[in-house]
């Protein structure tokens, strides 16, 4: 399972080896200034949408990659249904991230949050 980690200059999302082959892609640093809001949702596979490219789906199981749609771009790192950490971001490739954690709320401690968070 991939690593969230926030601190207060970077929001790293930090992928296994198997992940890093699923979603074609490395793991990913990003501003902690590019962060709009955080919040936690009970099914992390329910908040990707779009066109995956390049990425790794088997609906239920895994989502890990990249998704294009008209709202903007994802990257998930989603294993099963289970919750999830969603950061929107602003000025950075990816307009969301959304990643399954064992501790969510612990996860985004610190950062602006959603009210229906």
């Amino acid at each position: 399972m991939a690593d969230l980690v926030i601190n207060e200059e970077f929001v790293t999302v930090t992928l296994s080896a198997v992940e890093r082959v699923e979603a074609m892609h490395a793991s990913i640093t990003l501003p902690r200034s590019a962060v709009l809001r955080a919040w936690v949702a009970p099914d992390g596979m329910d908040h990707v949408h779009g066109i995956r490219a390049p990425g790794t789906a088997l609906p239920g199981v895994v989502m890990i990659g990249t998704w294009h749609s008209p709202a903007g771009t994802t990257f998930a790192v989603c294993h099963g249904h289970r919750p999830a950490v969603i950061i929107d971001l602003t000025g950075q490739p990816y307009d969301r991230l959304v990643v399954t954690v064992d501790h969510p709320h612990e996860a985004i401690a610190g950062l602006p949050h959603d009210a229906a968070g």
